[in-house]
């Protein structure tokens, strides 16, 4: 599913709260796996058990955490043709607050995992 020069960029919002970039699709996967393993230590750090919901953001298709009326990460993938070239993750409460009013602004679908 990825391209062989596939690229992953987090804003590394917790702990490292450092920009994180990956290459390389076997990386990539092991992290974003990684990533989306619920823990109890990433459902206090969401403040509660986020739902996830499929959306687009920017224009490209995005796996979107809310819980209550709060988005509290998104992963962004970038396509080109049938392939992801790059996943973008962010989970800075800082840089989620115009998506958050978005959320808001929306009706959204049921969520594809209704507890994380």
């Amino acid at each position: 599913m990825l391209t062989d020069d596939a690229t992953a960029i987090s804003d590394g919002a917790g702990p490292a709260e450092k920009l994180v970039r990956f290459s390389g699709p076997e990386r990539i996967a092991t992290m974003v796996r990684a990533g989306f393993k619920p823990t109890q230590a990433k459902r206090k750090l969401a403040g509660g058990s986020p739902a996830i919901h499929s959306g687009m953001v920017n224009g490209s298709p995005a796996m979107i955490a809310a819980f209550d009326d709060r988005v509290v990460g998104v992963v962004v993938l970038e396509v080109h043709g049938d392939k992801i070239s790059a996943v973008r993750g962010i989970a800075s409460p800082a840089h989620l607050v115009r998506l958050t009013e978005e959320w808001c602004r929306r009706e959204h679908d049921d969520p594809l995992i209704e507890s994380w």
